[in-house]
C-alpha cells in the first residue's frame, strides 16, 4: 500500500476534508487490480459510480466508496461466484490484507443481487471497510469493453500498473444510473448524471437502454414522473459535497435544471418504446 504521505497529498490537492475517503479511492485500485489478476475479470462488468469515476469521468468525477459490477458469465452459478469472490477478498495484496466473511455477505430477498462487506487493513489503516455489490438481475445489453484507468496523481506511487477493467459501455452505465435515479433518491445518481451530460451521447441509444432496464425490472418507465421527482426530492445535498472538488460543485438548482435540458429526449418515446413501457408489469412483451 503506498504510503500514507502519498495519500495525504491526494486528499488536499483533491479538496477534501476527510482523508479517508482519499484513502478508500486508493484502495479500491487495489480491490480493482486483485480481481483483475484472478480469474474474476472474465465474469465480472464494472459500473456504478466508481466505475464512472476511474473509468469514465476521472478526477473530475465525485469520489466512490464502493464497487458494483453484473455477473456476466453464462453457467456460473452465483454461489460459485460468491465462492471465488471470497477467495479472492483472503489474501495479501501489495500491502493490503482484505477479508471476506460468508457472514458478511448476502443474496437479496428478490434474487437479483448480492453483496456484503469486504474488511482491509494496511500499515496506516487497522479498520477499512468497502462494499461489494454484484447484480443477477441482467446480462449486459451492450458489449462489454476492457478499458483502462483514468490517470491518478498517485499511480505513479502504486507497486503495479493500474489495469484495464472489463466494463459495461458509459452509455449503458448512465442508463442504470437513470434506471436507479428513477427507483431510488440518492443524490449521487443525479451527480453523475449531471456530469456526464456535459458530454456528447446517444440521446436514442439512452432511451432506449433506460426502458429496457425497468422492463427488465418490471418497472413501466414514466419520462414526466422521473423529472418530477428529481425536481421534487428533498435530496442530501451535503452528502454530495463531501465527495466532490469544491470547483467541481454546482448549486441543486443547477444541476436540476441541467438534467431536464440534457435528458429532455427522454420523453420522446416511440412506439414501440411505449409498448415495452405497457409490458413492464409483466416483463414480456406483447405481440
Amino acid at each position: 500500500m503506498i504510503a500514507e504521505k502519498f495519500v495525504d497529498r491526494f486528499a488536499k490537492n483533491s479538496g477534501l476534508k476527510d482523508k479517508l475517503i482519499a484513502e478508500r479511492e486508493v484502495v479500491l485500485t487495489y480491490a480493482l487490480n486483485a480481481l483483475n489478476s484472478s480469474g474474476a475479470k472474465k465474469y465480472l462488468a464494472f459500473k456504478g459510480g466508481t466505475a464512472l469515476r476511474k473509468l469514465v469521468f476521472g478526477s473530475s468525477g465525485r469520489f466512490s466508496m464502493d464497487l458494483d459490477f453484473t455477473l456476466c458469465a453464462d453457467g456460473l452459478e452465483k454461489d460459485e461466484a460468491l465462492e471465488q469472490i471470497l477467495a479472492i477478498f483472503s489474501t495479501h495484496h501489495h500491502g493490503v490484507s482484505f477479508t471476506a466473511k460468508t457472514e458478511d455477505f448476502y443474496f437479496s430477498d428478490t434474487d437479483t443481487s448480492f453483496g456484503g462487506n469486504v474488511s482491509y487493513v494496511h500499515e496506516w489503516n487497522s479498520t477499512g471497510v468497502f462494499k461489494l455489490q454484484i447484480s443477477l438481475r441482467e446480462k449486459p445489453t451492450l458489449p462489454l469493453k476492457k478499458i483502462p484507468m483514468l490517470n491518478q496523481e498517485y499511480f505513479k506511487e502504486l507497486e503495479f500498473k493500474p489495469p484495464l477493467i472489463l466494463s459495461l459501455l458509459p452509455i449503458e452505465m448512465i442508463a442504470e444510473k437513470i434506471r436507479a435515479a428513477f427507483q431510488r433518491s440518492k443524490v449521487r445518481d443525479l451527480y453523475d448524471l449531471n456530469r456526464f451530460a456535459i458530454s456528447p451521447f446517444d440521446a436514442e441509444l439512452l432511451r432506449k437502454l433506460v426502458v429496457l432496464k425497468l422492463w427488465q425490472s418490471k418497472d413501466p418507465f414514466n419520462p414526466e414522473a422521473f423529472f418530477k421527482k428529481i425536481r421534487g426530492t428533498d435530496y442530501d445535498w451535503e452528502d454530495l459535497n463531501r465527495l466532490v472538488r469544491p470547483n467541481e460543485r454546482s448549486s441543486p438548482n443547477e444541476i436540476i435544471a441541467s438534467l431536464e435540458k440534457r435528458y429532455s429526449p427522454l420523453r420522446k418515446l416511440t412506439e414501440l418504446e411505449k409498448k415495452v413501457v405497457l409490458d413492464s408489469k409483466s416483463g414480456k412483451m406483447n405481440h
